[in-house]
């Protein structure tokens, strides 16, 4: 009980100190407001916040205390491009009201977007859709995407928003750094160190560094899959894409590989070409995207995807490094974990699910080298005259 009592009051925000700043940035919003923690999420503590007249916002907040990574929970780099998408007609993202660099409102810098009506779909079987919805539904996803690489940062106001060239080199050096950081945190209750997300991570990462795809520069979203995603409440269509904390200028491979993860991912499965079956993580697709099931359940093919994708910017991701861009996203999400796990042994847990992430750290890294040793062996050997 107590336990429930001190996340609870972690996720306390000051709602009169909060209603207050809110009616000076949103003119039609009514006193007092109340705030409600969302509990799904890892990253940035999320929260509904309603007014005396019924209207929902959302609030994203950087989480409290310290923060292990300087490049994680930027709250304010969400804004900035969601604010400048959001100057693109059609374009789906939800509004933004105001951006709060005052840390003595509610605790930490947060903003303040609109809330879209709509279903999230976080099965990725796509359970809750018809079959029919189901083919829709991913071509509204990846169409989206392509529309998303498509648009110009500089012309919305994101040149500044991220570097143009080396996006793979720069990222390994970037997800080494923070492993180092991470595996250095302490356990409060225990003051052991966390250790290392793999023992063979620098083989991983070189092997990506050695084999970077050519650049290629777009926004990415960084994150870019079916619950980050609010679909029509009744059609088949994406009305808003939510949760930019990882979004940047960068290599649109990074988000097509990781869309279409449910088809080729089998990390957890089975492993990657047969390995020892582990319990799948909670963003894998299941038989549903085997090839021989796709037809029955609706799921278009993901070469019907990659398609229509390639039809819309002009570029077949296909072609520059596919499978090296595999072992970064298998490598990026584990890092991830891997900081999940340091923040919750730190007692900064944004959310009480983040138990769920533990395994999933060394499960993605194994897969990951897995695909690293095959690739090696394929290698043509070196005379040793």
């Amino acid at each position: 009980m107590s336990g429930t009592t001190e996340q609870k009051a972690r996720h306390d925000l000051d709602d009169d100190k909060l209603g207050k700043y809110l009616q000076q940035e949103i003119p039609d919003l009514k006193l007092p407001v109340q705030s409600t923690k969302i509990g799904y999420g890892q990253s940035n503590p999320t929260y509904f916040v309603d007014d005396a007249g019924n209207t929902r916002y959302i609030l994203r907040k950087k989480p409290s205390g310290t923060i292990i990574s300087p490049v994680a929970h930027q709250v304010d780099r969400e804004y900035k491009v969601l604010k400048a998408l959001g100057s693109v007609e059609g374009f789906p993202v939800p509004k933004v009201y105001c951006l709060c660099m005052d840390a003595s409102i509610i605790g930490t810098i947060f903003y303040v977007m609109e809330f879209v009506k709509g279903r999230i779909i976080t099965d990725p079987n796509l359970s809750t859709l018809s079959p029919t919805e189901r083919r829709s539904a991913w071509f509204s996803v990846v169409s989206t995407l392509a529309w998303l690489h498509s648009i110009d940062p500089d012309a919305i106001g994101l040149s500044d928003f991220g570097k143009k060239t080396g996006f793979y080199t720069r990222h390994c050096n970037t997800f080494s750094r923070i492993e180092a950081q991470q595996a250095k945190v302490k356990d409060i209750a225990t003051g052991k160190e966390l250790g290392r997300a793999h023992p063979n991570f620098d083989e991983i990462v070189e092997h990506i560094r050695k084999n970077v795809p050519t650049d290629r520069t777009s926004i990415i979203h960084g994150d870019y899959k079916f619950d980050n995603m609010i679909l029509h409440p009744t059609e088949p269509r994406v009305i808003a894409i939510l949760d930019w904390e990882l979004s940047t200028i960068g290599h649109p491979l990074m988000d097509a590989v990781y869309v279409v993860g449910p088809y080729w991912n089998r990390v957890g499965k089975s492993g990657i070409s047969g390995g020892p079956k582990m319990a799948a993580r909670d963003d894998q697709g299941g038989e549903v995207y085997e090839p021989e099931n796709q037809a029955e359940n609706g799921m278009p093919s993901m070469d019907e995807l990659l398609d229509e994708y390639a039809k819309i910017t002009g570029w077949d991701p296909r072609k520059d490094q596919w499978e090296i861009a595999k072992v970064f996203h298998l490598m990026r999400g584990s890092t991830i974990s891997h900081g999940i796990q340091a923040r919750t042994i730190s007692g900064q847990a944004s959310s009480e699910f983040s138990h769920v992430y533990f395994e999933s750290t060394k499960r993605g890294l194994n897969g990951a080298l897995e695909m690293v040793r095959s690739m090696k062996e394929k290698e043509p050997t070196r005379s040793m005259i």
